[in-house]
């Protein structure tokens, strides 16, 4: 789970993208300001995501995230926000729409 999100990020996305064969680029593993940082994340988290996967932790927090979810699913706050972020119709579906309704 963590292992993915790691992946799925658009930073880790950004750095290991393969190279565009018409735009020069620059692997930044092999500079010296990026390539130790790199280096050092690898060796921390591949120990960490080992211990991690399958842990009593790892299911705990899945199963408080699915309770979570489901509690946000049912409850009429978060109903409410979502009504308030829905976009607006375009103006002529708007339009279409209220011509439809003048002629019924």
């Amino acid at each position: 789970m963590l292992g993915q999100v790691v992946r799925d990020s658009r930073l880790y996305q950004w750095l290991t993208t393969e190279p565009d064969p018409t735009v020069v680029t620059i692997d930044l593993r092999e500079t010296y300001t990026v390539g130790p940082v790199l280096k050092l994340l690898e060796r921390l988290t591949t120990p960490i995501l080992t211990r991690w996967t399958n842990s009593t932790l790892e299911q705990a927090v899945a199963t408080l995230s699915e309770r979570g979810q489901r509690l946000a699913e049912s409850s009429r706050t978060v109903k409410l926000l979502a009504q308030l972020f829905v976009p607006p119709e375009p103006p002529e579906d708007r339009d279409r729409i209220e011509d439809a309704r003048d002629d019924n």
